[in-house]
């Protein structure tokens, strides 16, 4: 196996271990109840668009630096450039983005019994489970998983989600050596707006099926 041959250290390993597991259970989910025919078209349609903008909204600029930016190998060590390429490296992000977008629906759904009154129209509760839960999960990747990758002395690229790009990024918060930054933290920010709409467009427009 050749990340076996990558020289990986604890921490990397357990790096490359969350992501390629976080891929694994989104994939395998979504390729069940898909086939299944478990899930509906609403979410379906949902979670394929959240997909795509993660992918063109933010990880292919921060993967590739493409807008003033560092090309995320100058941001990780030999030995995480050998284990996840940047070849696949945005697509495994944007698969797990994917995978906290449903995450965020499901804790929606659990919340209010699986009513459909949260995607037939904007209500507060909803949006704030998915502001909580998308917000907690990327101050963890930044302070936690991804710690000097897009957080600290990394400069990342100018995304259309992080509109003011790597010019205006405080830091909001500090734990020890760690960083909380205002551009990492704008993209679920928005994001949070951004995928509820897109849950209650899609539910409105097959009616729930």
């Amino acid at each position: 196996m050749y990340l076996f041959d990558c020289g990986l250290e604890f921490d990397e390993w357990r790096k490359v271990i969350v992501i390629f597991t976080s891929v694994f259970v989104t994939l395998a989910v979504s390729l069940y109840v898909i086939l299944s025919g478990k899930t509906k078209k609403w979410l379906v349609y949902t979670l394929v668009t959240a997909f795509l903008i993660a992918v063109f909204g933010w990880e292919i600029w921060i993967n590739f630096g493409l807008l003033d930016g560092q090309h995320v190998t100058m941001r990780r060590s030999d030995a995480l450039n050998c284990a996840i390429p940047s070849q696949i490296n945005w697509l495994t992000n944007s698969i797990v983005d994917m995978g906290v977008v449903w995450f965020g629906i499901i804790l929606v759904n659990k919340y209010y019994k699986n009513s459909p009154k949260p995607f037939e129209k904007f209500l507060w509760p909803a949006f704030l489970i998915l502001f909580i839960w998308f917000m907690g999960q990327n101050i963890w990747v930044e302070v936690i998983l991804y710690h000097n990758q897009i957080g600290n002395d990394a400069r990342i690229s100018w995304g259309p989600l992080m509109p003011l790009g790597p010019w205006y990024n405080p830091a909001l918060n500090v734990f020890g050596e760690r960083e909380v930054t205002f551009q990492a933290q704008s993209v679920w920010f928005i994001g949070t707006f951004l995928f509820y709409y897109l849950a209650i467009f899609n539910y409105r427009r097959f009616k729930g099926n």
